[in-house]
């Protein structure tokens, strides 16, 4: 019997043992079934995204001025690493950390761990020489800022993965960014990596371009002009925007200080702030030119109206106002042109509060400008109901209004070009990456503000204001153009004004016939002096001068020595197209694709013979046999470090005369010589 049980137990425990192992292999293999698979995947199988490239940045020509630039991330596979100590060492030397922060990485358990991001090849080649098996690379974009500084705040930065953080990048993240793919990595038994062709590539969708509003030449002017009045006058900073009056179309936008969003991360958070949006500021007699407006409008007053100016000192309301130099009796053209604050506020006596309130409304003051840019302020104007007797005259010269500099620039735009207030923009269009057009903005009318006649009338006030008033610094010698300067003292934080802290502005555009450019300049808090006048209109004059001449029709006095210093040529576009000829094609055809470039290829031949600009297109013609071109190229209209991209050197003898920081606007030998060894080249540019 007890036999028999022995047996009986034994049995059963066999068969408990047999069911409990089949249990357990249902649970693996059924049950857990996709978690082991997983595990399987990971180990022998590893996921890399196939990064998109993001998006192009042009300006309105379409030269690029954002690109990416392939880089690689230095990966490894910690079990298959042969060589452990010495790619430690190598690490750590190349990329300048810690030999422990390497090591602690080759110590992870996973397949897979990066050793550094975003790295160039020559970096990396010590490493990859190593020739170790657990040693990846694989190649990505980087962001590349080509032109630096160039309009850092309007166009923004990314981080190391290529988001955008600030600006345009962004504001258009979702766009440029594109659509990662990926592809799976495999590992075979000898630890060997290879693609399997059973798990199909992902392929990654590249980004949307942007083209701006900008033009590279005018935002060039402009930040060099900036730059040397902020430094010239050892002011705090500066800010300055330039727009086609005609259609709101923004053409350049500079804050200075800057920054490069190659190296954003070295640089303050003000300096990466568009303060041309974002900063309100009391704009003092520049808002004079539209209270001149409204009453011209409203037809309370004449141009030749005259008024008394109490010898510059006035006492109303309890408060003291004062002019910058006492003046007597004033027509009230010559209360803008000197800038009369007394004038200006007895000028407005009879001008009732919700009037003036409606038309500085109308101009745009007290609401965003709509621009296509996020973070605009819209400054600030008080409701009349609010406003006290002293509050008007304050508003009629400036105070307790509060604008920004995009503000100013949209509001002098509609004041001189008609009355027409237009919606400014910076974007012009977004494109695919084959070039189709998904978004195109064009000008947008808001509102008829003031008519043709006081439109007519106030451009000759400030034209006098350049002429024979306060912004005389502003003029140019053959070309009429007009202006308003301002000088404001600041604000304290904790209310009131300092006493010696002032911001220096001036608005004007140019040519007087049919203006091209609105361009309002603003210095904040100069030292060497404070009134707009003095440092504000020549850096207006600078901007002016320069890009007025980018349009210039040639001039050119031939068989005339004497009149030399009057010749100016005519600033084209595609003024830094090389000469290629002698060129091969495949040669010709990449520098022209770096370049941005389009052309048309004729002829046959695997040498360029022959290359011009026709209609606005560059004619490349190709040939059986090689030229060797020795003849001068056209360097009018270019920059110095653009010029020398074209010539050769070391075959002449250079002589600059102006401003080497200007445009070339006359060159010694004329497009088309033949250089010979040593020939004497003097190139003349233009002077701020």
């Amino acid at each position: 019997m007890k036999k028999n049980l022995r047996w009986i137990l034994l049995i059963v425990g066999i068969a408990l043992f047999w069911l409990a192992l089949e249990v357990n292999f249902f649970r693996l293999q059924v049950v857990r079934h996709d978690y082991f698979q997983k595990l399987a995947k990971d180990q022998y199988f590893r996921r890399l995204k196939l990064h998109a490239q993001r998006g192009f940045i042009y300006d309105w020509a379409g030269n690029r001025l954002v690109t990416n630039t392939i880089h690689y991330d230095l990966a490894a596979d910690p079990s298959l690493v042969k060589n452990r100590k010495r790619l430690i060492r190598l690490c750590a030397e190349i990329f300048k950390k810690p030999e422990s922060f390497f090591a602690a990485k080759l110590r992870d358990k996973s397949r897979f761990v990066y050793l550094e991001r975003k790295v160039t090849a020559e970096e990396i080649q010590p490493i990859l020489n190593l020739n170790d098996p657990g040693v990846i690379k694989i190649p990505v974009f980087r962001r590349s800022y080509l032109y630096g500084e160039y309009a850092a705040q309007l166009i923004g930065f990314t981080d190391p993965d290529d988001r955008g953080l600030g600006g345009l990048e962004l504001q258009f993240n979702d766009l440029l960014k594109g659509k990662d793919g990926s592809a799976i990595l495999q590992y075979s038994p000898g630890g060997r990596i290879f693609y399997n062709a059973d798990f199909p590539i992902e392929t990654p969708e590249n980004g949307k371009d942007i083209y701006l509003t900008i033009d590279k030449n005018i935002q060039t002017v402009v930040e060099q002009a900036l730059r040397r009045g902020v430094q010239n006058s050892r002011a705090a900073s500066g800010m300055c925007v330039v727009m086609d009056p005609n259609s709101g179309r923004v053409l350049a936008m500079a804050n200075f200080p800057s920054f490069d969003p190659n190296h954003q991360q070295d640089f303050k958070a003000f300096n990466k702030k568009n303060r041309i949006i974002t900063d309100v500021f009391e704009p003092g007699s520049t808002i004079k030119s539209f209270v001149a407006a409204t009453l011209l409008q409203t037809n309370l007053k004449k141009p030749g109206d005259l008024v008394y100016c109490e010898n510059g000192r006035l006492r109303l309301y309890n408060k003291v106002f004062t002019d910058s130099r006492a003046h007597r009796w004033l027509t009230f053209k010559k209360v803008v042109s000197k800038s009369s604050n007394i004038g200006m506020i007895k000028l407005t006596q009879d001008l009732p509060a919700n009037t003036l309130f409606r038309y500085l409304k109308s101009f745009g003051f007290g609401s965003e400008t709509g621009i296509d840019l996020e973070g605009e302020e819209k400054g600030f104007l008080r409701q009349p109901g609010t406003w006290s007797k002293m509050q008007k005259a304050s508003v009629s010269i400036g105070y307790g209004i509060g604008v920004t500099a995009l503000q100013l620039a949209t509001s002098y735009a509609a004041l001189i070009n008609g009355g027409r207030l237009f919606r400014p923009f910076v974007v012009w269009k977004i494109t695919d990456p084959d070039g189709t057009v998904i978004e195109e903005h064009k000008p947008v009318l808001i509102r008829k503000v003031i008519s043709q006649r006081v439109s007519n009338k106030i451009k000759e006030f400030l034209l006098s204001v350049v002429e024979e008033g306060t912004g005389t610094k502003a003029k140019i010698e053959g070309i009429s153009l007009g202006g308003k300067t301002g000088t404001a003292k600041k604000v304290k934080p904790e209310g009131g004004y300092y006493s010696n802290r002032y911001l220096a502005s001036f608005a004007g555009f140019a040519p007087f016939d049919e203006p091209k450019y609105v361009c309002v300049v603003i210095i904040d808090e100069p030292k060497t002096h404070f009134y707009g006048g003095q440092v504000a209109a020549p850096v207006f004059r600078e901007i002016m001068f320069k890009i007025m001449n980018l349009d210039m029709p040639a001039r050119m006095h031939k068989n005339d020595e004497r009149s030399s210093k009057h010749e100016m040529l005519l600033v084209r576009k595609n003024r830094n197209v090389p000469d290629l000829t002698g060129f091969t094609r495949e040669d010709a055809k990449q520098l022209l694709k770096a370049k941005d470039i389009d052309y048309d290829l004729r002829g046959k031949g695997d040498y360029v013979i022959r290359s011009y600009m026709k209609d606005d297109e560059l004619i490349v013609e190709l040939g059986d046999r090689p030229i060797q071109s020795e003849k001068m190229p056209r360097l009018t209209g270019l920059t110095l470090r653009e010029a020398f991209t074209l010539i050769d050197l070391s075959k002449l003898q250079l002589k600059i005369v102006g401003d080497p920081t200007g445009i070339i606007y006359k060159q010694s030998l004329p497009p088309g010589t033949i250089v010979k060894n040593k020939a004497r080249l003097v190139l003349t540019c233009s002077a701020p």
